[in-house]
């Protein structure tokens, strides 16, 4: 390995948010190391938030078969695939089996992960050469930059970076203009649902929140969410429930486009999700309404970001739902819109004072 210019792979096989927030890491490698081919694995459905990223030469995606044969024979082509780019280092962010296999796969020499916390029966540590210690509550963009760090990394991002092209914001300019939403006309962006249904506030109360700032702020909003139905469901009912309805575009948005959205939102609101980290990335500000999970670890970047979350005993528990079994949150269920449009409200009026730039804040846009 020629030390300036190595060729490195970072694995991490996990959902959106998750893959996103691995950005910093690949802006820190490609600091430490500007000549250096640096590439990606992960699963298919989320390279969306890397493509475009000037500091990542090539993105691999693990593509699952539901036909055992038909999945072993493109896992193997992906191997074949990564063991011909002759990879120096590994990064393996993911930290699970799968993951680790690959890394051992690659062929790599060097291969860091995570030092476990624990030893468990299939010891993945065996398959990585350089085990890297992390602390307990470090955010998961830290987690991983203490990998780029065992790499010499000494520029450490802590935001992640989201890219575009000129033609997604053409394109998400054009559905707004379709729907009624004139240009440059203030937005809030609102992302209400997720699969994860003991992430997910009531319906009832994002209604009063779309009605609060379409009377009280005179603001026009915009639920998002992907082509999940009962996402969509959610979406609908909340219209349904809006004495002024937001404008709905679940669905209708790649997540480029959705990447554009976000850039020109005067705010974005909703769960710990992969479009809030989106937010975050393209500079919108953002409050998140938090219920079991851990704001410390998933928690939005950045100064000025606000987090709505119960100051209870067992807030947060980590756990999926009271009963930790993907079913209702119970801090989330009780949590009143009072007491999340105080923080909206705060936070807008903060927005509002703050003197407009003299030139447009530059985007995320090669």
């Amino acid at each position: 390995m020629t030390d300036g210019s190595p060729r490195i792979l970072v694995i991490k096989l996990r959902y959106l948010g998750d893959v996103l927030l691995t950005t910093p890491v690949f802006d820190a490698l490609r600091s430490r190391f500007p000549d250096a081919f640096i590439a990606a694995v992960v699963n298919k459905g989320t390279e969306d938030m890397l493509t475009e990223n000037p500091a990542i030469d090539r993105i691999f995606t693990v593509i699952r078969d539901f036909r055992p044969l038909a999945d072993l024979r493109k896992q193997f082509q992906l191997i074949r695939e990564i063991r011909a780019a002759h990879f120096d280092v590994v990064l393996e962010l993911t930290h699970n089996d799968r993951a680790a296999v690959l890394a051992f796969l690659s062929g790599a020499g060097k291969r860091l992960g995570y030092k476990p916390k624990k030893r468990k029966r299939f010891r993945r540590s065996l398959l990585l050469t350089d085990l890297v210690p992390v602390g307990k509550k470090l955010h998961v963009i830290d987690r991983h930059l203490e990998l780029a760090k065992a790499m010499g990394c000494s520029v450490l991002p802590s935001k992640p970076t989201l890219y575009w092209t000129p033609q997604d914001q053409r394109t998400c300019g054009e559905i707004l203009t379709s729907s009624g939403v004139p240009g440059k006309a203030p937005y809030v962006v609102l992302h209400p649902s997720s699969a994860a249904t003991h992430k997910v506030w009531t319906a009832e109360g994002y209604a009063e929140l779309c009605d609060y700032l379409s009377g009280r702020k005179s603001l026009r909003t915009i639920l998002i969410c992907g082509k999940d139905k009962e996402e969509l469901r959610l979406n609908r009912e909340i219209c349904a429930l809006s004495e002024s309805p937001p404008l709905d575009l679940g669905g209708r948005l790649s997540l480029k486009q959705t990447a554009a959205l976000l850039s020109e939102a005067l705010l974005f609101i909703g769960i710990d999700s992969g479009p809030m980290h989106m937010a975050t990335a393209v500079g919108t500000p953002v409050v998140a309404i938090f219920g079991p999970s851990r704001p410390w670890r998933w928690g939005p970047r950045g100064a000025g970001q606000v987090i709505i979350q119960k100051k209870w005993d067992c807030v947060p528990c980590g756990k999926k739902g009271c009963r930790d079994d993907g079913g209702e949150s119970r801090c989330l269920m009780e949590l009143t819109p009072d007491e999340v449009l105080l923080a909206v409200e705060n936070r807008l009026d903060e927005i509002f004072r703050t003197p407009a730039p003299a030139f447009p804040a530059e985007k995320e846009v090669p």
